[in-house]
């Protein structure tokens, strides 16, 4: 009886400590589409900045600095202070909200919102698909890597054979689909053996990031199809 009783303490301490680490990734990630949706639209409303934005030099430095960025928080996420990656990843997102200011010069604000909505509700459904579902899907983490790196590869075609753009995008929708749950279910399986971590901000920052970049690809995609 105390066994089992001891057990049910235990395994409701681990479901806490998973939730709370779940909950701080995905409000992080969230701060940051909030952080990239701000910049976005000041900078489509400010003509003399979205200009600038779109102007090769500009935004070729703006790619590059994102990469470093990206680079950075990958490499050394764990090295360093909470707070600088906190503010890093906040710079990541205002940057990516630069770049999309773009956006409303292709799209009108309706389909991007429309698109963004449907994006979540995709995104979401991916999250909690690979949150709850039973199977492991740590093996199909090297397949799904080697398909965004031959996806990836694609596009430089797709530029001499535009015909393949399409089926490219419908493609990407579905591999970004699949990410999502597999890091969803991977960040669930890191919450399992958390408890007091030194790199527990480290690794929320780095877990936000994953999902970010998912979630940004997602909605690029699908608002790519919708111009079909």
């Amino acid at each position: 009886m105390a066994q089992a009783k001891a057990k049910s303490i235990s395994r409701s301490v681990s479901d806490t400590r998973i939730n709370t680490f779940l909950a701080q990734v995905y409000l992080l990630m969230a701060l940051g589409l909030a952080v990239t949706g701000f910049v976005a639209s000041w900078t489509s409303n400010n003509i003399a900045t979205l200009l600038k934005t779109t102007t090769p030099g500009f935004a070729f430095g703006i790619f590059i600095v994102q990469i470093i960025l990206v680079v950075a928080l990958s490499t050394a996420v764990m090295r360093m202070s909470p707070v600088v990656a906190f503010l890093l990843f906040l710079a990541y997102s205002a940057l990516t909200g630069l770049t999309f200011a773009s956006l409303f010069i292709v799209y009108t604000q309706s389909t991007i919102a429309q698109v963004f909505w449907i994006s979540a509700g995709v995104f979401l459904l991916s999250s909690l698909l690979g949150i709850l579902l039973k199977k492991d899907l740590s093996s199909t983490g090297y397949v799904l890597f080697m398909l965004l790196l031959g996806w990836s590869l694609a596009w430089i075609f797709s530029w001499f054979f535009p015909g393949l753009n399409m089926l490219l995008t419908y493609t990407g929708i579905a591999l970004f689909v699949g990410l999502t749950a597999y890091d969803a279910q991977q960040l669930k399986n890191i919450g399992q053996q958390l408890n007091d971590h030194p790199a527990r901000g480290g690794l929320i920052v780095i877990g936000a990031l994953k999902l970010y970049l998912d979630f940004i690809n997602l909605f690029l995609l699908m608002l790519r199809a919708s111009r079909r």
